[in-house]
């Protein structure tokens, strides 16, 4: 028997093959790239999420630390006692975030932004004059009186 002679094509490097190997090589590539940068990416984001609420956090609690000094020093006699106890619990709170402040998450930041906006109120309410507490004017003469064991007529009601 004759021997059959196998034609194949002549393999060709043109242009369209190169272009599919680039093709495919840079779509892998793409795609590796984007395994790695997308989560680094988010966890950037997530980094700066947590460092700008911090941020805000701290703006809000000095300004209001400083109002809270100056009504301390500067309010009428009920309300100044009222921010001086603000201000020495932002005090306290300022001792906490210095020592505490780069661990919190931006959940606790806002919690903490919540307290510190009541507190902002509050100021609002005492520099109106609406204190929680009132100056009791408390009448000694009676007293006195009874102490030195002088008969003291009950006081007349209104």
């Amino acid at each position: 028997m004759a021997a059959i002679a196998i034609q194949s094509v002549k393999f060709k490097k043109d242009f369209m093959m190169l272009f599919a190997f680039l093709l495919f090589f840079s779509i892998v590539a793409f795609e590796l790239f984007l395994v790695v940068w997308l989560p680094w990416h988010l966890k950037l984001d997530s980094m700066w999420a947590d460092q700008v609420a911090r941020q805000e956090l701290i703006d809000h609690f000095d300004y209001v630390r400083g109002i809270s000094r100056y009504s301390a020093e500067r309010a009428a006699k009920p309300g100044n006692a009222e921010a001086a106890l603000i201000c020495r619990s932002l005090d306290r709170a300022a001792a906490y975030m210095h020592q505490y402040g780069k661990k919190m998450t931006p959940a606790q930041c806002r919690i903490f932004m919540d307290v510190i906006k009541r507190l902002h109120a509050q100021h609002g309410t005492i520099a109106n004059g609406e204190c929680y507490s009132r100056t009791l004017e408390l009448s000694t003469g009676p007293y006195l009186e009874k102490l030195r064991g002088v008969k003291v007529a009950p006081p007349a009601k209104k």
